[in-house]
């Protein structure tokens, strides 16, 4: 914000400041890709305030209503014969950035493209075709000057006079016409009319074939006649409908926008570095984003390569998609412009992909300020937050709204929150932001819980037997799939778990899940998870059938049973294996609804050693204490909201020592033991924990 787009329109964005130019020609598109809730639309809400009124500047939502303006909320999104989401976008852009700005006496203006709009907004040549449909009703002498405008078009008979003369009884219908009438979306009105205004000067002018009108005649070649003659022509093509003739005159009418742009600035202003237009796109990576997308390289491979310098607008759009794909935008010297060409063609446009970063543990810091926070608090919101600054920054909000003991916040407080009686309130505001539409918020709580799409199928049928959980399921993986989450499947699990990959999302929703049902009915969820796993006749660990057993297992509170698993299976299969497992199922959701700070009161309990066939064998006592251990307090330890504990820490780092003293093969262990609580005082938690020659080695 306050690096490369000022070097790009050639203005600090906070001052009244030129800044030296960089790429001043090519017409930059600086693609910022990002995650759910990355911040995309806040860096442009910033872009957007900083350059208001101090250059030619516009602004579009391609996945909103009406692109995002208010006035604009019920603006038809289909194709028309005489629309197309194309036309309405480039309506608003030509109007917002058609407005007076500081250094500019005047706003800019867009004769091409107006006289372009104008044509297919408003003119029906011949009246409407069957495939059409019917016709928008329009006022009589609109309809009768239309039709004479038509004849006289089609005759040809070099009677320039009566052309003129017609032709202005045609313009002069439309102005009272409302835009509905004319093939133009309702709440274009205003826009219409200022395209009808400057279309009629040129249309008019004692020598119309001049300008705005020349370069149509040289875009239109193929056509025959004279300029008017050509743009009939052009009408016809957009009216073809959605193929390639209405892309083709799409392209023109962005073509048309970038050369009206660089005609504005000319010779004085560019010799005077007057500021370059900025355009800011949010959502390109939806249907219309990328139709525009792929018009507007079109249209650059339209214009005739310029002799001297050219002017063309910046592009700043955010859209979905993996930052770890693309360039960082912390790797981007601010001092360079490293885009890269789209084509060979010199003239065309330079495009770069920058990823934005999560949010950083210092930039949590800074949020909280001048909170005086516990230790803990930044790691705590960093992992609920799952890197994204919207979700970040409502966590910090939330903490520095809470009363403080004396000068500082306890962390009870915060974890109070999230606790079974409030968790509504802030996991819900959370969900609302990340999740916005409703059937999405009602259905991904439950699935949530899965730890692959055959559980979330069992699961959801258990709970609504009246739907079909097939469909329901894949409707909610192809949004989880298709909306960039930050999908991150679990060492072990040969990327198939959980159903929801998004840490931190699956996090809020567990937590909202809890706090929604009944101990009866968690209960019961559990263990129509637990069901679709047979641990007793799992070929072997790598299946994962069996650690996603004792994950519901323990999701349950049935932590015998698993320490009694964990026990027979220890060393059967390989270390690497059995600690992959631990990590699995030791990610288990907190049996009860309650915070993980409670005492282990658990390990006070007599040992379940009958039923335990290891037990048997003279070390088998320490090892299943041990390993019990191990799996209550790293189960506690990687709760969301537990923070690093020197009780619990050491408690896995004796357990993880009284068991490699007791295996022949104890070098994976060992690693486990040196690495364990290093990386739990650190903040990682199950299943993240590294595994000799696995995950994290």
């Amino acid at each position: 914000m306050d690096g490369l787009v000022p070097q790009l329109v050639g203005l600090e964005r906070t001052r009244r400041r030129l800044v030296p130019f960089k790429d001043r020609d090519s017409g930059p598109i600086v693609q910022v890709v990002g995650g759910r809730g990355s911040g995309k639309s806040a860096m442009l809400d910033a872009l957007y305030e900083g350059y208001h009124n101090r250059l030619p500047l516009a602004r579009a939502d391609l996945a909103a209503a009406g692109f995002g303006q208010r006035e604009l909320a019920d603006l038809a999104e289909d194709d028309t014969p005489n629309s197309s989401p194309i036309t309405s976008l480039l309506y608003l852009l030509s109007d917002q950035l058609g407005l007076k700005a500081d250094r500019f006496n005047r706003g800019l203006k867009f004769r091409r493209l107006s006289v372009g709009l104008l044509v297919v907004s408003a003119w029906q040549p011949g009246g409407a075709t069957a495939e059409e449909g019917p016709a928008p009703v329009r006022p009589a002498n609109l309809r009768d000057a239309e039709r004479r405008l038509f004849e006289i078009l089609r005759a040809d008979d070099g009677d320039q006079k009566r052309r003129k003369e017609v032709l202005e009884q045609w313009l002069d219908a439309l102005l009272p016409a409302v835009s509905g009438a004319v093939g133009v979306p309702a709440g274009l009105d205003p826009m219409f009319r200022a395209v009808v205004k400057t279309a009629r000067e040129l249309l008019l002018a004692p020598r119309p074939d001049r300008g705005a009108l020349h370069w149509w005649r040289e875009q239109l070649s193929m056509a025959t006649g004279d300029s008017l003659q050509r743009l009939y022509s052009f009408v016809l093509d957009f009216r073809n409908g959605p193929g390639d003739r209405r892309r083709k005159a799409e392209t023109l009418l962005i073509a048309a926008l970038l050369a009206d742009i660089d005609e504005n600035y000319g010779r004085l202003r560019n010799l005077n570095d007057t500021p370059h237009p900025l355009i800011l796109l949010d959502n390109l990576h939806g249907p219309l984003g990328a139709r525009f997308l792929d018009l507007l390289l079109l249209a650059y491979q339209k214009l005739p390569r310029a002799a001297g310098r050219v002017t063309r607008p910046v592009i700043v759009a955010g859209l979905l998609g993996d930052p770890k794909a693309v360039t960082a935008l912390a790797d981007v010297e601010s001092s360079a412009w490293p885009g890269r060409p789209v084509s060979g063609d010199a003239g065309g446009p330079r495009v770069l992909w920058l990823g934005l970063p999560p949010v950083q543990r210092d930039d949590i810091m800074a949020m909280l300020s001048p909170l005086d926070y516990p230790p803990h608090l930044p790691l705590l919101i960093e992992r609920l937050s799952g890197g994204r600054p919207s979700s970040a920054r409502m966590l910090a909000d939330a903490a520095k709204r809470l009363p403080a003991t004396g000068d500082s916040l306890r962390m009870e407080e915060f974890h109070a929150l999230f606790g079974p009686t409030s968790s509504g309130v802030l996991t819900g505001r959370l969900l609302e932001q990340l999740l916005p539409a409703p059937h999405l918020q009602g259905r991904l709580p439950l699935l949530s819980a899965a730890l692959d799409d055959a559980a979330a199928r069992r699961l959801w049928g258990s709970f609504h037997a009246e739907e079909n959980a097939f469909a329901r399921v894949r409707e909610v993986r192809e949004h989880l799939d298709e909306t960039r989450w930050n999908l991150r499947a679990w060492p072990g699990t040969g990327g198939t778990a959980p159903f929801v990959a998004d840490r931190a999302l699956r996090t809020l929703l567990l937590r909202q899940l809890r706090a929604d049902l009944s101990d009866e009915r968690w209960d019961q969820a559990q263990r129509r998870l637990r069901s679709g796993y047979d641990p007793v006749h799992s070929e072997s660990r790598s299946d994962g059938r069996e650690a996603r057993y004792l994950h519901h297992s323990l999701a349950l509170g049935e932590s015998d049973l698993v320490v009694r698993f964990l026990h027979q299976g220890f060393g059967r299969d390989g270390l690497r294996d059995w600690l992959t497992m631990v990590n699995i199922v030791c990610a288990a959701p907190l049996a009860a609804a309650d915070l993980p700070q409670h005492a282990l009161d658990t390990l006070a309990q007599p040992l379940d050693l009958a039923r335990c066939t290891a037990c048997a064998d003279p070390v088998g006592v320490p090892v299943h204490k041990a390993i019990k251990r191990l799996v209550l307090a790293l189960w506690r330890q990687s709760d969301p909201l537990a923070v690093p504990r020197d009780d619990y820490i050491e408690r896995v780092e004796s357990a993880l020592h009284t068991l490699y003293e007791h295996v022949e093969e104890n070098d994976t262990l060992q690693r486990a033991h040196r690495d364990w609580p290093k990386r739990l005082r650190e903040g990682v938690q199950a299943p993240e924990l590294p595994v000799a020659g696995g995950f994290g080695a």
